[in-house]
């Protein structure tokens, strides 16, 4: 089974657009091979729409590329059901893995409704 490691600090829970805890990425720069990237959203305010992006970068976020984008509409409720997407290597021929400063991070780019609310949790397998 593959090991996962977190992109984000476990769940974490916005309101507002704007790159998910931890802000400053995960370094990918010497993970070689090949890996999943996941990302779990728990909940979701009724109504409400999210962007959510798998960032990449070499230069600490300054320029990013938009490396896996999903865009979900509510409702997901907290604790009956969840909903997950994944990426595989093959899928992300850019990626900045095994690049010298290369770093990840999750970035919510839209989050529309009223007073929305998302729960999401993303991870790499490898």
């Amino acid at each position: 089974m593959a090991t996962p490691t977190d992109i984000t600090t476990g769940a974490q829970t916005v309101t507002t657009t704007g790159p998910v805890t931890p802000t400053t990425g995960l370094s990918v720069a010497t993970n070689a091979g090949d890996y999943t990237l996941a990302i779990e959203v728990t909940n979701l305010t009724a109504g409400a729409t999210a962007r959510i992006q798998i960032e990449d970068t070499t230069n600490a976020f300054t320029g990013v590329n938009a490396l896996a984008v999903w865009d979900i509409t509510g409702q997901v409720e907290s604790g009956s059901q969840s909903i997950k997407n994944t990426w595989r290597k093959y899928q992300l021929p850019d990626s900045k893995f095994d690049v010298s400063s290369g770093a990840i991070r999750v970035n919510v780019t839209q989050l529309n409704g009223s007073s929305p609310s998302l729960t999401l949790h993303a991870w790499i397998e490898q």
